[in-house]
């Protein structure tokens, strides 16, 4: 029967082994650092900091989205003319559906 008192242990063995782990994990630190030196910067790395001005934002913006939804709700609710020497007018949305499922029903 197998002795598991740790009096049958290969220490000299187990620290050899521990010894080339290490060694192993050493090598393969230094061989990254010197790839690593080695590398130009990323490619997304840019040439030089930002030096322009900041943009300029809106204190408030509200009254524009405000003005511009309206804008586009009037656009597709209401009849007009986009080009009239050419002939090309638009209708409201809800119109233009009903008159494409009625072209498409016959």
């Amino acid at each position: 029967m197998p002795d598991y008192t740790g009096r049958d242990l290969d220490l000299r063995g187990l620290r050899r082994g521990a010894f080339v782990i290490v060694g192993g994990i050493v090598c393969a630190l230094g061989a990254a650092a010197l790839m690593l030196r080695g590398q130009a910067p990323a490619a997304n790395t840019p040439p030089r900091p930002f030096a322009g001005k900041a943009p300029l934002l809106q204190p408030a913006p509200q009254p524009d989205r405000a003005a511009y939804f309206e804008e586009k709700r009037r656009a597709t609710q209401t009849y007009g003319w986009v080009d009239r020497q050419a002939g090309i007018a638009r209708i409201p949305l809800d119109e233009a559906m009903r008159l494409m499922a009625a072209k498409g029903a016959r």
